[in-house]
């Protein structure tokens, strides 16, 4: 295919000023990687030879014991968990997720539970949550298969690794750090500082394939790792990673602990952030401000602000003008406020700095000349009981709200079987808008509401997701599609 791949099926790229989200395709792969990829792909190998020969040259590349590529970050989750739990004890691995008679407790901070943990979760083991030493002596106090920490969150925590591995690592418990989000070092500080197991990203910051992880650390639990995961028939077979993928990251690890330049790297970064801000300076009541990177950060972003009087518009509708522009551009969700959006300049190509300031003063010079379309007066009421029924792609839920409605604010409780906790809203003539939120482990499910009020009752459709704490953007909470719903007036 000669033709752009996306194009021919109706799909329009973007220029990408979200970092290395997968949601938004990773990154793009490295020149070196694509053509290991391509030599990789012409011949056969052994995986377990393959894999065997790779880890030995990732501990000389990384300085950890051991290493395995991984299906992506998730996957090392679910595989470093499968080790500490099963080891490569075909009693224990055959029966994973299904933990009874097992140690099957992991310990996880409150303040860094995050979407992934899920991947512990279906190895069929229980989260225990701490936040203090008091919490953590508790927890210990019945066996525990292991200790899992969220890098980019641990230093919101009183009890921090080091104090963690003095306790556990006496008594053989194992601590396996994610830290996918972050720029890979020689050697890691997580494994430095005591932990036994890491976790990064090779789609990511790294520019290997994209379905690609790596998971560093004792080399016993590695190698249980390797032999619970896919060609192996275990918990991991699901979790498949190719020969392509592994040649793929040992190439991008060989040019980034050998020919990166991080001072050019920076550099470039810094000068795509001064291009967008001359560009957005062009118009009056708007201003940018670089916000350097802090904690494990590495990558600065331009902050843009602008006057709600002159653009009204908020941070979530400016990113979809620019998403619906030409050329196309993706904006953080995330840092989306009232009047403002941040662009994090890592994936920008060469000239798509100017794209990007222009793309976000079109947006903002649309919105100072658009109609004002004041809101509308409810003149109906939507106040009462009701029983709320949504149709999903499979399945169904019926809910039961209670509503209160303040003129145009709507609010309330709503309950379901195993679902239940307010409800926010409003009504703008005969268009209805609710949500409700609920946090479940280390996410909070999203359901968004829109419809019509129509004869006594209400139908639309609802927007359904889930996200975690670090990433509660619209994009994570709307990520499960669309279902139908119709609500009826009860007694």
């Amino acid at each position: 295919m000669t033709q752009n791949p996306y194009l021919a099926l109706g799909v329009r790229p973007f220029i990408n000023c979200c970092s290395v989200r997968t949601m938004h395709g990773g990154s793009l792969m490295l020149p070196q990687v694509r053509v290991a990829i391509d030599a990789a792909s012409r011949q056969f190998v052994n995986l377990d030879e393959l894999m065997a020969a790779a880890s030995k040259r990732i501990a000389e590349l990384t300085g950890a014991e051991s290493g395995i590529v991984t299906c992506g970050s998730a996957a090392a989750v679910a595989l470093g968990t499968a080790a500490c739990v099963a080891g490569n004890d075909p009693v224990k691995m055959l029966r994973l997720p299904f933990t009874e008679g097992m140690v099957n407790r992991v310990i996880i901070p409150a303040k860094q539970r995050f979407a992934y943990d899920q991947a512990v979760r279906m190895c069929g083991c229980k989260i225990i949550e701490i936040e203090t030493r008091a919490d953590l002596d508790e927890a210990l106090r019945h066996p525990v298969a292991l200790v899992v920490l969220l890098g980019k969150q641990e230093h919101l925590t009183s009890v921090r690794l080091e104090e963690i591995a003095s306790v556990c690592k006496p008594k053989g418990i194992p601590i396996m750090v994610d830290a996918a989000s972050e720029h890979i070092e020689r050697p890691s500080p997580w494994l430095a500082r005591g932990a036994d197991l890491v976790i990064y990203s090779g789609g990511k910051f790294l520019r290997g394939p994209q379905t690609s992880g790596l998971l560093l650390g004792s080399r016993r639990l590695v190698e249980a790792a390797w032999r619970n995961a896919s060609p192996h028939q275990a918990l991991g077979r699901p979790m498949k990673v190719s020969k392509e993928d592994i040649v793929g990251v040992l190439a991008a690890l060989e040019v980034w602990f050998g020919e990166r330049d991080e001072a050019a790297e920076r550099k470039r970064w810094d000068d795509d952030c001064a291009t967008i801000a001359r560009r957005v300076a062009q118009i009056p009541g708007v201003t940018s401000e670089i916000v350097a990177p802090a904690g494990v950060d590495r990558v600065p972003r331009l902050k843009i602000v602008w006057d709600r009087d002159k653009y009204p518009l908020d941070g979530l509708a400016l990113r979809q003008r620019a998403l619906d522009g030409q050329p196309r551009v993706m904006l953080d969700d995330n840092s989306a406020t009232e009047n403002s959006i941040a662009v994090d300049p890592f994936q920008l190509q060469p000239g798509e700095a100017e794209q990007v300031g222009d793309a976000v003063v079109a947006a903002l010079l649309v919105s100072a000349q658009a109609e004002r379309v004041p809101a509308h007066a409810p003149s109906l009421t939507i106040a009462g009981n009701w029983e709320l029924r949504v149709e999903f792609l499979q399945g169904a839920r019926t809910h039961r709200l209670a509503l209160e409605q303040n003129g145009a604010v709507v609010a309330g409780q709503q309950k379901s079987a195993q679902f239940d906790g307010p409800v926010t809203g409003s009504l703008d003539a005969d268009m209805v808008q609710f949500s409700f939120e609920q946090n479940y482990e280390g996410s909070r499910m999203s359901y968004r509401f829109e419809g019509r009020l129509k004869d006594g009752a209400m139908e639309g459709r609802v927007l359904l997701g889930a996200a975690s704490a670090q990433n509660a953007g619209i994009v994570n909470r709307t990520q499960f599609g669309a279902g139908e719903w119709r609500a009826k007036r009860v007694a």
